[in-house]
């Protein structure tokens, strides 16, 4: 009779958690949305340089800055979405019989995707090539000094951004390793 308690509480518990895996993956999907207000941001600033509202050097490394943090809250949203899907496929694999897929579920679903999510990489491709834009503009309209603070901001960004990004996937290979028993292949 305990057993049976038990069992139920258990299951209870997975559906509970299994459903907090899927609401946290849709909140990291709105966050996207949401940062993609820097852009916007970025786009002004880089209007106000071009008006001369802003000092050149200041305006392009703010531009800069604003965009570097959006390819890093977007490498962020990325990971815990795919830490979810991680989490999400151990629960149905404590709920789901083998049976169960390629019924309930599709059977590649049984194994979580290595992958970025497609979303995700495609919004830090579009923050890329506005970084990228951002730096032409500033290459195109300032020279000499005025150009040590952009540099400085883009090099020490790009360090930050490809050790956050390294971080991350490491952070990955040891939920998959750790939940499967498997090293994930190169994203």
């Amino acid at each position: 009779m305990a057993d049976d308690k038990n069992k139920d509480q258990r299951l209870e518990f997975v559906r509970a958690m299994y459903g907090v895996y899927w609401a946290n993956m849709a909140r990291s999907m709105d966050g996207v949305w949401q940062i993609l207000g820097p852009i916007t941001v970025t786009g002004t600033v880089i209007a106000g340089v071009h008006k001369d509202y802003l000092p050149g050097p200041l305006g392009i490394s703010l531009a800069m800055l604003i965009v570097i943090w959006g390819i890093n809250a977007t490498i962020d949203l990325n990971a815990w979405h795919r830490r979810n899907l991680f989490f999400a496929t151990k629960a149905e694999q404590e709920f789901l019989t083998d049976a169960d897929y390629g019924k309930l579920l599709p059977s590649r679903y049984k194994r979580p995707s290595r992958r970025w999510i497609a979303f995700y990489s495609i919004n830090v491709t579009v923050f890329l090539v506005f970084l990228g834009l951002t730096a032409v503009y500033g290459l195109s309209t300032l020279e000499g000094r005025a150009l040590c603070l952009p540099v400085v901001v883009f090099l020490v960004g790009i360090v930050l951004t490809v050790l956050n990004a390294v971080n991350q996937e490491e952070s990955a290979k040891k939920h998959l390793n750790e939940l499967f028993g498997e090293e994930p292949q190169a994203p």
